[in-house]
């Protein structure tokens, strides 16, 4: 009983020097928005800045979308405006219409510009803003709020209805016709779906969830529209942190999928398989500047990334490396 009571004692010793080890062991680094011990160690891209927008914090950026003279159009979601930035980095607002709230951008083959809003409505504009045209076919009324949207190989396109939360899902993916006048969903009661991405097959779609803060993986059926009885809907990976959330996302010819995190600063890169492989990094993140970190796109035959972000620090327009060329979308095919 003596020798017991001595293991036990020792143990107790042990476990105890161990706990005031950690406790008193170097202090973690002091950080706005920490990375999670999950991906904390991963390979990491700082992002560099390419162009300011705006110096102020207000100006809320986001639907990067490049043409084929490789200018790169944003939207700037609460002052309802449209801005091109040429390769020279000159900024104009070729579009403005108040309460539109235009959040993203894909661009058509033909050149126009397909604008999806927070306020309901989901638009059409030359490169000039001119022309502007109105999509008004919905599935039962839906989408009611777009967020995001992306174009497949036809002309059909994809948008997320950015609406519901947790306790109440209401919101979905919409597939609209190359005509517009049919839309059917694709997948609903999600919570504030927001992002969306195709796979460089085309036979999948990468849809973030912000509410959930996840990221899905939709497995469509040959008609683009139905989910695979096996692959259908997964959920790769689910992110942490609040405020915040996944946001929007890209996918290279690698198929590696850059989600957005909003708030946080930063994106998270995950194989086609979605394991995370690497963190993208917003300089100034660390003291609480360029957190809203929104939305990515490629300039087109490159691995070069621009990233949009806003809030303290101004809005920016940051640049990066990918791990492969982007995805040919369908505006350059």
């Amino acid at each position: 009983m003596k020798k017991i009571y001595a293991i036990i004692v020792i143990a107790a010793g042990l476990l105890a020097a161990g706990s005031a080890s950690v406790l008193a062991g170097p202090q973690i680094a002091s950080s706005e928005v920490p990375l999670p011990p999950s991906i904390a160690n991963l390979p990491a891209i700082k992002a560099e800045p390419w162009v300011q927008v705006d110096p102020g914090p207000k100006v809320f950026l986001e639907g990067p979308a490049f043409d084929r003279q490789g200018n790169l159009f944003v939207s700037s979601i609460f002052d309802s405006r449209i801005l091109k930035i040429t390769p020279e980095k000159k900024i104009t607002t070729i579009f403005t219409q108040k309460g539109l709230l235009p959040d993203g951008i894909a661009i058509h083959k033909d050149g126009r510009l397909f604008i999806v809003c927070l306020s309901g409505k989901i638009i059409t504009i030359n490169p000039d803003g001119s022309n502007l045209t109105y999509i008004a076919a919905r599935h039962e009324g839906r989408p009611k709020v777009g967020n995001d949207l992306v174009f497949d190989s036809k002309g059909n396109f994809y948008v997320t209805d950015w609406t519901g939360n947790i306790a109440d899902p209401t919101g979905g993916v919409y597939r609209f016709s190359a005509d517009h006048k049919t839309v059917v969903p694709v997948i609903r009661n999600l919570a504030t779906p927001n992002g969306i991405a195709l796979s460089p097959e085309g036979n999948a779609l990468w849809v973030s969830e912000t509410s959930r803060n996840r990221i899905l993986r939709l497995g469509l059926l040959k008609d683009g529209i139905g989910l695979h009885p096996i692959e259908g809907t997964k959920i790769p990976f689910r992110f942490t942190g609040v405020p915040g959330g996944a946001d929007s996302n890209a996918v290279d010819v690698e198929g590696n999928v850059y989600q957005c995190i909003i708030f946080q600063g930063r994106a998270l890169i995950l194989s086609k398989r979605g394991i995370p492989i690497a963190n993208v990094l917003v300089p100034g993140r660390d003291e609480g500047k360029h957190l809203r970190s929104t939305n990515v796109a490629f300039k087109p035959g490159t691995d070069e990334v621009f990233l949009t972000t806003s809030g303290d620090g101004g809005a920016w327009i940051y640049k990066f490396r990918g791990l492969a060329k982007g995805l040919k979308l369908f505006s350059h095919q």
